[in-house]
């Protein structure tokens, strides 16, 4: 843990980022894939792979960015409250 505390937080942030936003990209766009709403992402004569490179960046950009922000801010913080505990002892 104390070694995770070392990263500086943009780092954490954009690692933790790239991260969680692949994992909610590619849960999303399967999800899409699946549902496939007015067939839209596949029909009889296969999968619209554009159409799918679209969902998944229109998906990836923006959480990313959201996520990143949020935990560098979370590590920040974290790192600020174990700085001060331990300052307390």
């Amino acid at each position: 843990m104390a070694k995770l505390l070392g990263v500086r937080s943009w780092v954490f942030g954009l690692g933790a980022g790239a991260c969680i936003a692949t994992l909610v990209t590619a849960v999303i766009t399967a999800w899409e894939w699946l549902e496939n709403p007015a067939g839209i992402f596949h029909d009889a004569s296969g999968t619209n792979w554009q159409f799918v490179m679209a969902t998944a960046i229109s998906w990836l950009i923006p959480t990313f960015m959201y996520a990143a922000v949020a935990a560098a801010a979370v590590h920040l913080l974290w790192g600020f409250i174990h700085r001060r505990r331990d300052n307390d002892q």
